[in-house]
């Protein structure tokens, strides 16, 4: 371009200025044209960058809020789960932990390594995460439980009256084994099963705890029971029990087996060493019945005999803080204990007296002098009972008014005879134990009138007036064994179905055969159950019924004979006096002797 176009150009814009501006304000049209141009796809990213933004957060908000609900529901899946798998019927504490309320308040303490026995609960959800204890209204949270094995409930001592004392306070601390177990603030009362000289003994949560003596429990009087506490105690004491014994201080075997069943029988029960010195130092309260079985040594021997009848047999030793004397006396609290009485049981002491011991008589007893009258034993043969004064009458030879029977019992107690009891027969006729000079054997035959409770019950009732003991011979056929229970009446086998004359014109247990016999015997004893003695139906027996009765065990069996039986009478034909109708008073002081 010259020099001249350039001032052309200028002298053009100099000379049409207007034209310029609107050339100019056509450019700035033009930019802003342009400008609005390139802005509009802008706002349009901008727009749509918002727009994502948004849609991001509220995918990422939906996101959060089902992680989290996802998160929770996961939550409590896993912590339910954990709630059902601490939940048992027996849980153990996994550590020393709190006790709650129905309000999850604290309201006591537990240790590590205690166990409870929970409330059956149906769990729903996380907020059953507290768990019932039984028979309460405490709780346990949860993670402080694990599974446990089952509680064995604590068995109150079937030999302890619960004292009419209960022990309250305002909160209890719970020992086991001299261990604090348990505690809980709570105003509680218990009764008091029994005591020592460190802790009152309570039964709580089916548990057996100590509560400490101290000042903070009270002791306040409360009836609990009415039953009555025993009075005293009866100790026997055996020197020796071997099977077979001479000297008197030993016992034989069946000796003790016998005495030990007559007690449990006759309702007493056996206690311990421990149970009699809680019981001399008053912190148990002892039932009725209860008696003590001491020895100078545990042997196998008498190891058996415990294991047998369930009985225990204590030594006392020196640091017992107990001394005995052999006085033959029941023993009380109020005895010195450097000489407590006790029963010292000997070679030759009976049954009888070992029942006497066991009721608390003061019991003398000496050593059997041997004499000509002490080898025999008069065996009393008794048949029917009958009250002419009632209105009764009987005209057989066998039958006895109760006016004569009660004679002869009073004659036998008045006179110190003993009436002894079939076993104690037995023993004496085979040379295993002594008895008393004056003992007779009282024995009954058939079960026929006045003998049982539905056919005038003459018998029993004298029996049991004079604490006499007797033997009933029973036809097993033909009567019931319960019509005749009493403490003072052994029942024995008289057949069962024999008791009539057979077709050879003597009794039918010597008509039949061996085979015959032997099987209406065994059937007697499915109802009997004892076979010590036999009797012979008519007195009258042969060869095949004799064998037939050892055969089945039988320890003797009895006829008539009108002789006293001696330790060589023939143990199957052992004699015995027929007691009549006619007998006088001074006969029968004759045949007893």
């Amino acid at each position: 371009m010259s020099f001249f176009d350039n001032y052309t150009i200028i002298f053009l814009v100099g000379d049409d200025m207007k034209k310029i501006e609107k050339i100019e304000n056509l450019d700035e049209e033009v930019k802003k044209e342009e400008n609005e141009t390139t802005s509009k796809p802008k706002k349009k990213r901008k727009k749509k960058i918002k727009k994502s933004i948004f849609i991001l957060s509220l995918v990422f908000l939906i996101l959060l809020i089902v992680g989290s609900a996802i998160f929770v529901r996961e939550y409590q899946k896993s912590t339910l789960k954990s709630i059902k798998r601490h939940y048992t019927t027996f849980v153990e504490m996994s550590k020393d932990t709190n006790l709650f309320d129905k309000s999850h308040k604290k309201i006591g303490t537990v240790t590590k390594g205690f166990s409870f026995e929970l409330d059956k609960m149906n769990i729903k959800d996380i907020n059953d995460s507290y768990f019932p204890i039984k028979d309460t209204d405490y709780y346990l949270y949860y993670k402080d439980t694990k599974k446990g094995g089952e509680i064995k409930k604590e068995e109150e001592n079937s030999n302890y009256l619960v004292f009419n004392q209960n022990i309250e306070g305002d909160s209890f601390t719970f020992y086991q084994n001299d261990k604090k177990v348990l505690s809980i603030q709570k105003k509680l009362s218990f009764p008091i099963l029994f005591s020592d000289e460190k802790y009152y003994y309570v039964s709580y949560l089916n548990q057996l705890f100590g509560v400490k003596k101290d000042k903070k429990i009270k002791v306040v009087e409360k009836e609990n029971t009415k039953d009555t506490e025993s009075s005293y105690v009866p100790i026997f004491y055996y020197d020796t029990i071997l099977p077979t014994c001479s000297d008197v201080n030993c016992v034989p075997t069946q000796t003790v087996k016998d005495n030990v069943a007559k007690l449990l029988e006759n309702g007493y029960h056996s206690i311990t060493k421990e149970d009699y010195i809680r019981y001399m130092n008053g912190y148990v309260r002892l039932k009725e019945k209860s008696f003590l079985l001491t020895t100078r040594e545990v042997t196998d021997e008498v190891k058996a005999i415990a294991d047998e009848y369930k009985v225990t047999f204590e030594v006392f030793q020196d640091d017992d803080g107990l001394k005995f004397q052999s006085s033959n006396k029941k023993s009380t609290r109020e005895d010195d204990k450097n000489s407590v009485n006790r029963y010292q049981l000997k070679r030759y002491t009976t049954t009888l007296n070992v029942l006497r011991m066991a009721n608390g008589e003061d019991v003398v007893e000496t050593e059997p002098v041997q004499t000509t009258r002490k080898i025999g034993v008069p065996v009393l043969n008794y048949h029917f009972f009958y009250d002419p004064n009632g209105g009764e009458a009987c005209n057989e030879s066998i039958c006895l008014t109760v006016q004569k029977f009660r004679e002869h019992l009073e004659y036998l107690k008045n006179n110190g005879y003993t009436a002894l009891t079939m076993k104690e027969f037995v023993k004496w006729i085979y040379g295993e134990i002594d008895v008393p000079e004056k003992s007779v054997l009282i024995t009954v035959d058939d079960g026929a009138m006045g003998t049982g409770a539905h056919n005038g019950n003459k018998l029993i009732p004298l029996l049991e007036e004079y604490k006499m003991h007797a033997t009933l011979f029973l036809i097993a056929g033909w009567w019931k064994i319960d019509n005749y229970r009493s403490d003072y009446l052994e029942i024995q086998s008289h057949t069962y179905n024999m008791h009539q004359y057979g077709s050879c014109g003597k009794g039918e247990l010597v008509c039949a055969n061996y085979e015959e016999a032997k099987k209406d015997l065994e059937t007697s004893l499915i109802e009997i159950k004892d076979n010590t003695s036999f009797c012979y139906p008519f007195y009258s027996y042969d060869d095949e019924a004799i064998q037939a009765i050892k055969d089945l065990g039988f320890k003797v069996a009895f006829a008539g004979g009108n002789r006293n039986a001696t330790r060589n009478s023939n143990k199957y034909i052992v004699p015995r006096y027929p007691i009549l109708s006619d007998i006088t008073l001074s006969r029968f002081k004759e045949i007893v002797g």
